[in-house]
């Protein structure tokens, strides 16, 4: 089993050096997308997959960033005359989103390539959508996935609840396991969900250096707004600390690390932050980039 990391940016500002979130898990000849950011299409072709034999999408939650890129795999996959069921899974709210592209998708099908007599398949053909909640898992042959809600949204306390549910995912063989935990932050049920998983793919956040940006580049930002970004950052997803904490915690044997927004992640710093993680956690730590294969 391998995780290919198509876009490893943190959205929603677009970066020069690296594509929205999207990976792809390869297990003999299954390819899974997960996650469909922004150029996801372009990156599946850039990493040699061909996306026609991609049959599942798995969304981890519905940020923008992470779901930008449906609306063209629907497209592609609608021109090329896709036949075969293309199986797109998310948490609640997956199965509305994808309604709504598939209504969208009536004028380019009606409108097709300007041949007379000439049709496409339209995508409600070959489309089918499965709402997601974290009991429940996926088998494909050996290949088993299972789920847990993170705190990407909400508190752990409000776990259970009515509203929006962000999921990490796990992905199991008799070999190998890898835990994408998509988008949280720190989460004590994420921990026993990852534990002794082989691969921990996650986010890295460095909310001090990216305050102080969208403050020198927004001084009439409100001091309201400021604070609310600054607490979603805060409690939304991982420091660098974080993350070595929850792969110490988690007894995992390499950590990933993903969705990197802005620019600050470059050759000069990724030893401090590689450090920072390997502070609290003894094992192997990468700092992934688009097209990297683990």
């Amino acid at each position: 089993m391998e995780f290919v990391t198509l876009g490893t940016a943190g959205g929603p500002v677009p970066l020069k050096h690296r594509a929205q979130p999207a990976h792809a898990v390869i297990y003999g000849k299954r390819t899974i997308l997960v996650d469909c950011g922004d150029g996801a299409m372009g990156q599946l072709m850039r990493a040699g997959i061909d996306f026609r034999h991609v049959n599942e999408i798995i969304i981890s939650h519905h940020h923008f960033d992470h779901i930008g890129g449906l609306y063209t795999c629907l497209g592609i996959n609608m021109m090329l005359q896709r036949k075969s069921p293309l199986k797109i899974y998310g948490p609640p709210g997956t199965s509305e989103i994808i309604r709504g592209l598939l209504e969208s998708c009536n004028v380019p099908r009606a409108t097709g390539f300007g041949i007379p007599g000439q049709t496409l398949p339209h995508p409600n053909e070959f489309v089918e959508v499965y709402d997601l909640l974290p009991e429940h898992t996926l088998n494909f042959d050996d290949l088993r996935i299972s789920f847990c809600e993170n705190t990407h949204y909400r508190v752990e306390e409000d776990f259970g609840k009515p509203g929006p549910i962000s999921l990490s995912m796990r992905f199991d063989t008799e070999t190998r396991s890898i835990v994408y935990t998509g988008d949280t932050g720190p989460c004590e049920k994420l921990e026993q969900f990852s534990y002794f998983a082989d691969l921990l793919v996650a986010p890295l956040m460095d909310a001090e250096k990216i305050m102080h940006k969208v403050r020198t580049k927004n001084p009439h930002m409100s001091e309201e707004r400021l604070n609310m970004m600054a607490k979603h950052m805060a409690k939304h997803f991982l420091t660098a600390g974080q993350l070595g904490d929850l792969a110490n915690v988690s007894k995992v044997g390499h950590v990933v690390a993903v969705h990197i927004p802005l620019d600050y992640m470059n050759q000069k710093t990724v030893p401090d932050y590689i450090k920072q993680i390997s502070l609290k956690f003894s094992g192997k730590v990468t700092i992934a980039e688009d097209l990297d294969r683990f």
